[in-house]
């Protein structure tokens, strides 16, 4: 799952938010208030997670899966999302599916990804990086719920838009 993981990676990144500690105040300060759309729902873990401060109006994953539609999230259009304010997602971290899902996203609404920290550093996502405007840090989660350990990575919110005005210095929220 991570870099320095033992473990065998899980098809298609199919990874459930299931840590509340994915949610950090600045986090939801964020987002609350606000409807959102899901297009890498899963099973609805973060859906759940975000039940009390977000409502999702849209909900969408590759796969039939017991919450949401069966849409990959790449044929998403304006339309489907035309009552969601943002969207909110833990996408797959596979490079070769999560650029154009984030290229695609932030072509459609306002767009807040779970993502490892680390991405931020590393050479091919600068270009992601001049557009990011918050990123706020998390740490690192547990992603088995019964599991007694977190993972070997930290992860953050990583935010962006397609707002020019929008697309000046990062702000970064440490972790509190």
């Amino acid at each position: 799952m991570g870099k320095r993981s033992n473990f065998e990676k899980i098809p298609k990144d199919f990874y459930g938010t299931t840590d509340p500690k994915a949610l950090p105040e600045d986090f939801l300060r964020f987002i609350s208030c606000k409807n959102y759309g899901e297009p890498c729902c899963g099973n609805g873990d973060l859906i759940n997670l975000i039940v009390d401060v977000s409502y999702c109006v849209w909900a969408s994953d590759v796969e039939v899966r017991p919450v949401g539609r069966q849409k990959d999230a790449m044929d998403l259009t304006e339309e489907d999302l035309s009552m969601c304010d943002v969207i909110i997602t833990n996408p797959p971290f596979t490079r070769s599916v999560l650029l154009p899902m984030i290229d695609h996203f932030i072509s459609l609404k306002p767009t807040w990804l779970l993502l490892p920290a680390d991405m931020m550093h590393n050479k091919y996502f600068s270009s992601y990086m001049d557009k990011c405007s918050v990123v706020i840090s998390v740490g690192r989660l547990k992603w088995f719920k019964d599991s007694p350990h977190t993972s070997t990575d930290n992860f953050a919110w990583y935010y962006w838009t397609k707002d020019p005005m929008d697309m000046r210095m990062t702000q970064f929220y440490g972790r509190t």
